[in-house]
């Protein structure tokens, strides 16, 4: 199914989820567009403006994993609406709108959602950044060094709040 043919279903399929979700005109508030260079996920949303962008290799498969994408991200768009921006991105609102839609709520893609050959890439570990308080020895964890970062505790506490940062290869 060609991009076009593709997106038309994809805005019935708005029109029937912003019908359920009690959104009517949501299909409106929605643009979708394809993108290749989407790698490290499936799909990515501006809920404030409505602009819903999905990887393009869904296009050449399957309808599935487009439709359960088009959800996802269409759920935060209509969360975003019904909460402003309160609500947590992944939050209960948002896991109730895509139960709501016939989908399984899920954050993670799966490795075959991007076929075979994504599948069977060797993954390389995760470099992560240890931001430790010296004092309190509260931690945070960051794909990087945020050195804005300061301990909330010890700040208030009238201290700097500086953080030692380490560098942790892997997982935490």
């Amino acid at each position: 199914m060609a991009t076009r043919a593709r997106k038309a279903v994809l805005a019935r399929l708005i029109r029937t989820w912003a019908e359920e979700w009690g959104l009517p005109g949501l299909e409106d508030a929605i643009t979708v567009s394809f993108s290749p260079r989407l790698r490290r996920s499936l799909g990515r949303c501006t809920p404030m403006t409505g602009h819903v962008v999905i990887t393009s290799s869904l296009v050449r498969g399957p309808f599935r994993p487009l439709a359960d994408v088009a959800c996802h991200e269409a759920a935060h768009v209509a969360a975003f609406l019904l909460s402003g921006s309160v609500a947590n991105p992944h939050g209960p609102l948002w896991h109730e709108l895509v139960r709501t839609a016939g989908f399984r709520p899920r954050v993670r893609r799966t490795t075959t959602a991007l076929g075979d050959r994504k599948a069977r890439r060797q993954v390389t570990p995760r470099l992560l950044y240890e931001h430790r308080c010296p004092v309190c020895q509260s931690v945070r964890f960051a794909r990087r060094h945020v050195s804005r970062w300061r301990c909330a505790e010890c700040g208030l506490a009238g201290l700097s709040g500086e953080l030692v940062v380490t560098k942790h290869e892997g997982g935490r």
